[in-house]
């Protein structure tokens, strides 16, 4: 049983409802078996059950991103889904690798899926997909709900980003920012992989019936309606950061312009005060005890006209 670790779960759905597959069961036509990829010993398990070697590395690649690809004697479907894990970020997207060869489907992964977890639940409850074509589609179907609740969740942030006031446009550019980061990042991988799904939808024309053909239409549809939904997002998340820094910029002029105004009221009374401050053949006025308060006056005076004079002139 240690030696085959790597297998999480498996299904025969030769049996209905679908029959949970012993630890020492192999692959055959119509049956499901889901892997811990980063297993050491999946491999050579792998290569024993008569999976070629060519696919085995295509299916245990480290770096992937989404792709179909026709077999000859079946398919290999790359697909990403969101990372709901605790502790974890939505945009860092898991990959999850489907293989379906010779009848059997085998799905790989190296953290844990919510969407593969919900599915093996309603397996074990009796109330889960009837076949291995039926379950392909479900896993896609899974996949799509939960980046779709993501989406949703960034959609209401731009929305609050994008109604809540300016008073504090630092820290909304940040808050922006951070949106827009997380759009890039799961448009990197959705994009990619609605062209997998449209492939996948042509080439299931000739092996899966009308009805479950149909649910797949549907799921690649949702996919580029999801992408539109993200370009949508990005667009909006561009002109906001376009108003916001509009925002700021106008700010800077203001505070600018008042200082330029506060300056020019100043000079004149600094230039004042500087000469009457130079001791040059003695103060002058220091011989007068009133002259203090008179040149008090005067600056205040001068103050009063430089205010009128910029109200006409409409500084403010």
């Amino acid at each position: 049983m240690a030696e085959r670790s790597f297998i999480i779960d498996a299904w025969d759905f030769n049996e209905s409802p679908a029959q949970s597959i012993v630890a020492e069961g192999m692959p055959k036509s119509n049956t499901w078996f889901h892997f811990q990829r980063d297993d050491s010993n999946l491999e050579s398990w792998l290569l024993k059950s008569g999976v070629p070697e060519p696919i085995v590395s295509a299916v245990l690649e480290e770096d992937t991103r989404p792709r179909f690809q026709r077999l000859s004697d079946g398919f290999l479907l790359i697909l990403r889904g969101v990372n709901l894990n605790e502790g974890a970020v939505p945009e860092d997207m898991l990959s999850l690798r489907i293989l379906y060869y010779k009848g059997a489907l085998y799905s790989f992964r190296k953290r844990s899926f919510k969407a593969l977890q919900q599915i093996r639940e309603k397996l074990s409850n009796s109330d889960g997909p009837d076949s291995v074509n039926d379950l392909i589609v479900m896993i896609i179907e899974q996949l799509n709900l939960r980046i779709e609740d993501v989406l949703d969740v960034v959609e209401d942030e731009l929305e609050a980003l994008e109604t809540a006031e300016l008073d504090n446009t630092s820290k909304s550019l940040q808050a922006l920012t951070l949106l827009h980061r997380r759009l890039l990042r799961l448009n990197r991988f959705i994009r990619p992989q609605g062209t997998a799904l449209d492939k996948l939808s042509v080439d299931s024309e000739k092996w899966l019936d009308a009805e479950l053909h149909q649910w797949l239409l549907n799921e690649r549809d949702k996919v580029q309606r999801l992408l539109e939904q993200i370009d949508m997002m990005l667009d909006q998340a561009w002109m906001l950061r376009e108003h916001m820094q509009q925002a700021v910029a106008e700010k800077m002029n203001r505070n600018t312009y008042w200082l330029s105004v506060i300056a020019g009221v100043f000079l004149p009374l600094s230039f004042l005060t500087g000469v009457f401050g130079i001791n040059i053949a003695g103060m002058p006025g220091t011989e007068e005890p009133k002259a203090f308060e008179w040149f008090c006056w005067s600056l205040g005076g001068i103050a009063v006209i430089e205010f009128l004079l910029l109200r006409r002139l409409k500084f403010w």
